[in-house]
């Protein structure tokens, strides 16, 4: 029996976070889609597992949520255990690694994963029996030895020690079950091990079809998708000639069998042990029950396609957070909220603000319809949505609903913006731009010889000027507005040196920078546009060069470049197949790299990039869900007032940064003692600067009160706050 290689690492200390509350400078947030609950076990608390997340839930009904941002060390979630005796959760991943949640501490095994011995590696179950954990395998069983947290052993079931798919396995008194690609297999269990070449087939349930196998009572109970036998009979207990068992947990009154219908519907019964079924909780309320488990009287059901359902003295669903649906529409922010629209073929949207998570799927008794973007109105915070049919004004204070048809052409409504002076710009396929000021709407059609079909991004700029994303690797279209220039135009700009010089025809995102730059990103990289009235200058782009490992190339060149966001202080995030990328003002500095690997973003596809302008949290909205990352530029006033020093006082013991927030853009600003005597120096990120509590020379500040002082471009100074600094920092 030949172990696996194994490799034991101890994380930093563990902490559930509490979803709604801002991250610290350099932290994470998840920000998953909880609507399909995949398990749910229970440990010292309910444990609720989403394909990204856990949950973890105390008597109170106090949540948890855990997942990479917080910890762990993966992000899609296969497998979840619960270790009654040394009090752990043992994780299992799609990609076959393993954490198991201790406390404050995540220790990982990544045996399974790292391994070559095997093509698939696909983790089907895990089950704990005193110190040992029993993880079956596409190529065997795994045994994890809980206590040292290390893999002891591979068993597998067969007398030939050659890879067996195995489904589950579950230990009756003296003896090991398995069920595998060729049948239930078993063998002698004593002292926690099994002898060589023991395995025998039970062959009376050979072409069974057998899936799982479950000890309730000491009796053990063996099913298939349909039917339900008690070892050793081969006569089933009971069947479901209409439905699908997806699983079967044991209770206190027998086993409770999740099933699902051919009619798309599910219900939770339970086989009690005088053999009668009781149904406890029926299709006109479940779809996809996959799992249930029992705390005291209360009864839990996971749901993979609508989450956690609770059966107590009543019945009900258990929100658990974060938006309802993935998102794919084009979301927007402002100081205070960030909206993200459903989009694809999920009507409605989600709002995040400080309260957390709220789903909208209707307002005012009006069923929302799919939503295509989203944008805030910079006068009442109200919302613009942009829909297939038309658009949408919602007022959140009144839920007062507004409904625009801005004209009886065909084309669904997409893309969206509001300019400086608040007027709303969208953009309509196969038509053009439609544009609303003083609440007329007037209609912008593209010009004939132009490609319509297939609009879907654009971007405004100060000048009047919005970039349109050109169909079928057209380059881009530029119309121009008469609010600066004198002319009102469209142009088509192309990858020829003289009309436009973008990197490729296949253009994929475009953004207006602080300075009034024109990134345009592309399938080979991004080019820059600074350009004037496009009616008599010419506008074409500049192609920066970076120095990679000492070769000179252009930026992103043979990259797509899905979406590119500008933070406060000017610089550049840049989102790809080969993830995020943080880039200087110009482009030529890359400051940050994210990937899955070193980051707790769930894929490294990221799609699309929103950014907080007064926090400077970082939203990726990436193909396996959404996570936000706090950064350490936010939006400059434009004078200098009350500012935020965040923490402050200074805790002891804390080793983060400190942020001082509200400053006038791009400040200089100093930390001296009551004396006067210059401690640090640093410049704002936009208005933000941050500082790591040491002085110039890496000294740690001692306790005291600190002066911090700004000094605006013009060479302006003022004392404008106090850090105190608690004992033992």
């Amino acid at each position: 029996m030949k172990p696996l290689f194994f490799l034991t690492i101890l994380c930093l200390p563990f902490i559930g976070n509490t979803q709604n509350k801002l991250v610290g400078i350099g932290q994470w947030r998840g920000h998953y889609d909880n609507h399909s609950v995949q398990q749910v076990v229970k440990g010292d608390v309910l444990y609720a597992a989403s394909p990204y997340q856990i949950i973890g839930m105390d008597a109170n009904m106090h949540k948890t949520w855990i997942d990479k941002t917080t910890g762990l060390h993966e992000s899609a979630i296969q497998q979840l255990t619960w270790d009654p005796i040394l009090n752990q959760l043992i994780i299992g991943y799609t990609n076959s690694n393993i954490d198991i949640l201790k406390g404050d501490q995540v220790f990982n095994l990544n045996a399974i994963q790292l391994t070559n011995l095997y093509s698939n590696k696909k983790i089907n179950s895990i089950q704990v029996k005193q110190n040992w954990a029993f993880v079956a395998t596409n190529f065997g069983i795994v045994i994890i030895d809980l206590l040292k947290h290390e893999i002891k052993d591979t068993w597998y079931p067969n007398n030939n020690q050659q890879a067996a798919l195995t489904y589950n396995i579950a230990i009756a008194k003296d003896s090991i079950y398995a069920i595998t690609e060729n049948g239930l297999w078993c063998s002698p269990y004593q002292n926690n091990w099994i002898l060589p070449n023991a395995w025998k087939n039970q062959t009376s349930y050979n072409g069974y079809g057998l899936k799982n196998i479950i000890v309730q009572n000491d009796k053990l109970y063996a099913y298939n998708q349909h039917d339900v036998y008690q070892i050793p009979s081969t006569t089933p207990i009971t069947s479901f000639t209409n439905a699908t068992i997806f699983k079967i947990d044991s209770s206190t009154k027998g086993l409770n069998i999740s099933i699902q219908y051919a009619s798309k519907k599910g219900a939770v019964v339970n086989l009690n042990n005088n053999g009668t079924l009781t149904t406890l909780v029926d299709s006109t309320q479940l779809i996809s029950p996959l799992e249930t488990a029992l705390t005291e009287a209360q009864l839990w059901i996971a749901d993979s396609s609508q989450g956690l359902f609770l059966v107590d003295k009543q019945k009900q669903w258990i929100p658990l957070g974060g938006p309802k649906a993935t998102i794919t529409g084009q979301m927007s922010t402002n100081a205070n909220q960030l909206i993200a629209p459903f989009g694809n073929t999920n009507s409605g949207y989600a709002v995040l603000n400080e309260d957390g998570w709220t789903n909208f799927s209707q307002i005012s008794n009006l069923n929302l319809p799919i939503i295509n973007a989203s944008g805030i109105s910079k006068l009442d915070e109200s919302y613009w949505l942009s829909t297939n049919t038309g658009i949408l004004h919602i007022f959140k204070d009144s839920n007062k609903v507004e409904s625009f048809v801005p004209n009886q052409q065909k084309g669904t409504y997409q893309s969206m913006q509001l300019d400086q002076n608040n007027a709303v710009w969208v953009l309509q396929d196969q038509q053009g731009i439609v544009r609303q000021v003083n609440n007329n709407w007037n209609s912008i059609p593209i010009p004939n010889n132009l490609f319509n079909n297939g609009l879907s991004q654009f971007v405004l700029n100060h000048q009047g000027q919005a970039w349109v994303i050109a169909p079928i690797n057209q380059g881009i279209y530029v119309y121009q507005s008469k609010d600066i220039f004198n002319t009102e135009t469209w142009k088509q700009l192309t990858t020829q040196s003289a009309n436009g010089n973008l990197p490729s025809m296949h253009v994929t995102s475009v953004a207006s920078d602080l300075s009034g730059s024109i990134w345009v990103g592309t399938d080979n990289g991004i080019g820059i546009l600074n350009c004037g009235d496009v009616t008599n200058s010419p506008c074409n782009a500049y192609l920066p060069i970076v120095s990679n490992n000492g070769f000179n190339g252009y930026l992103f060149q043979r990259e797509i470049v899905h979406c590119i966001a500008v933070d406060g202080a000017n610089r550049k995030w840049i989102g790809t197949n080969n993830g995020a990328w943080l880039l200087s003002e110009d482009g030529l500095e890359m400051i940050a790299h994210f990937t899955k690997e070193n980051s707790p973003l769930p894929s490294d596809t990221v799609l699309q990039i929103s950014i907080v302008p007064t926090s400077g949290e970082v939203f990726f909205n990436t193909v396996n869900q959404l996570v936000s990352y706090r950064g350490t530029a936010t939006e400059g006033k434009q004078t200098q007032s009350k500012i935020q020093i965040f923490p402050n006082p200074i805790p002891p013991s804390y080793n983060g940064t400190v942020a001082i927030r509200g400053l006038i853009e791009n400040a200089l600003v100093k930390i001296t003692d009551l004396t006067g005597k210059l401690l640090f120096q640093t410049q704002a990120l936009g208005g933000q600067a941050i500082w790591n509590g040491r002085t110039y020379e890496g000294k740690k500040i001692a306790t005291g009160i600190y002066l911090v002082f700004v000094r605006d471009l013009a060479g302006n100074e003022n004392s404008v706050g106090k850090i105190v600094i608690a004992d033992g920092y």
